[in-house]
Parts: structure tokens; C-alpha cells; sequence
């Protein structure tokens, strides 16, 4: 995949920024696509995948808040917010999320914030349980 355009990048850290951590928050991930005129821009946070002790191999999603309004902030025009509370179906890869529309440096964005990782993402960090450390992976 090549390169997100420098302006993209600046926004979606800078959104990453609002996704305030509940307890440590693994690598944040971004999946973006250019369709019908729109930058299309999504943001995550990676899962956690527990090695050694009673929950190994299981994958725990970060837990976080977003600033909607300073995501807002951010775009010179805002279209519209929604946000979708469930997947609308078995294989909607994006899940319960928030999606902000409008204008970013003249270009048109659609930027979804994801309540946790899609399922193709591999986790982007390691709990090691017996070495009591975080390895990330992405």
C-alpha cells in the first residue's frame, strides 16, 4: 500500500490524540483508501494478545474514549457525525465505531474511529505475563 499523503498523516494523528486511554493503550492502527472523491480514514487501536497464565492466546481490546469534539475541531467543515452502535452484519469489518464527515485541507474525509480492531489486524502488542512486560508488534 503506498504512503498516506503528509496532510492525511497529520490528521490522523492528530485524532489519534483524542482517543483517550482507560488503562494503557496499544499501537493505533490506520486504514485509509481513496473512493467516489473521499478519503476514507480509519482509526484503531490494536488488541492485546495475553502470552503465558491462565488467559493465554486470548486478545483484550484497548479501552478508550474519543473526544468527538475535538476530532470536530479538527476539520475545517463538518457534514455529519454518526455513530454506528453495532456490526450491521457478520462480515461489516468496521463494527460499532463513530464516523465524522467533511473537509479536511479541501479534501472530502469520511474518519471512522473504531471501537476495537477489525478482525483482519493482527494484535499490535503482547502482554508477556511471566516477563510482566508489553512487547509491541506493530
Amino acid at each position: 500500500m503506498p504512503s498516506p499523503p503528509e496532510w492525511l498523516e497529520e490528521l490522523a494523528d492528530a485524532a489519534a490524540q483524542q482517543m483517550i486511554p482507560a488503562d494503557v493503550l496499544a499501537p493505533i492502527g490506520c486504514h485509509f483508501c481513496f473512493a467516489d472523491e473521499t478519503w476514507e480514514v480509519s482509526l484503531f487501536a490494536a488488541v492485546t494478545q495475553i502470552v503465558g497464565g491462565k488467559y493465554d492466546g486470548v486478545l483484550r481490546p484497548s479501552r478508550f474514549h474519543v473526544d468527538l469534539q475535538a476530532v470536530a475541531r479538527l476539520l475545517s467543515e463538518v457534514h455529519e457525525i454518526s455513530w454506528q452502535a453495532l456490526p450491521l452484519a457478520t462480515d461489516d469489518e468496521l463494527g460499532s465505531h463513530v464516523a465524522i464527515t467533511g473537509t479536511y485541507r479541501e479534501h472530502q474525509i469520511i474518519l471512522r474511529m473504531l471501537s476495537r480492531a477489525p478482525r483482519g489486524f493482527a494484535a499490535g502488542r503482547r502482554a508477556l505475563v511471566y516477563e510482566n512486560t508489553w512487547e509491541e508488534t506493530w
